[in-house]
C-alpha cells in the first residue's frame, strides 16, 4: 500500500509539474515571441486568446494533481494544487467578454485585461511549482 502512495504523489507531483511548465510557457516564453514577431494589436489578441485556453487545461491539470494529491496523503499538497486550480480559472473569467450593455464613453480595457492575466498566470505557475515540489515530499 505505500508504494501505491508513492505513485500517487508522484503522479501528482508529474501533474503539478507539468501545469507550471505550461503557465511558464505561455505567460513568459509565448508573450515575448508573440510581441517580438508581430504587430502590437495582433500580438495582444493572439496572448490573450492563448491564455484563455490554455486556463482551462492547467486548471485541469492542477485538479488531477489534487486528486492525487489527496489519495496520496498529501493534504497540504491537495489544498494548494487545489487553490491554483481555481486561480488559473480565474483568467477565465478575468479573459471573459462582457455581457450586457456598454456604458456610453466606456471602451473596454483590454490591455488591462491582458497585464491582469499575464500576471496570475505567473503567480499561479509559481504556487503550482509549490504545489509539485510538496506533492513530491508528501506533505
Amino acid at each position: 500500500m505505500d508504494s501505491l502512495a508513492n505513485i500517487f504523489a508522484a503522479s501528482a507531483a508529474a501533474f503539478a509539474g507539468g501545469a507550471a511548465a505550461s503557465g511558464w510557457t505561455v505567460a513568459v516564453i509565448f508573450a515575448n515571441i508573440a510581441f517580438d514577431g508581430l504587430d502590437y494589436n495582433r500580438a495582444d489578441r493572439m496572448l490573450r486568446r492563448t491564455l484563455l485556453v490554455s486556463s482551462n487545461f492547467q486548471a485541469i491539470l492542477l485538479g488531477c494533481a489534487s486528486v492525487f494529491a489527496l489519495l496520496s496523503g498529501s493534504i497540504v499538497a491537495f489544498i494548494t494544487c487545489l487553490i491554483t486550480a481555481l486561480g488559473f480559472l480565474s483568467n477565465v473569467w478575468t479573459l471573459a467578454p462582457r455581457k450586457g450593455p456598454r456604458v456610453t464613453g466606456m471602451r473596454e480595457n483590454r490591455k488591462g485585461k491582458r497585464m491582469v492575466a499575464v500576471a496570475l498566470t505567473i503567480i499561479q505557475t509559481c504556487f503550482a511549482a509549490a504545489g509539485a515540489v510538496l506533492a513530491a515530499f508528501g506533505i
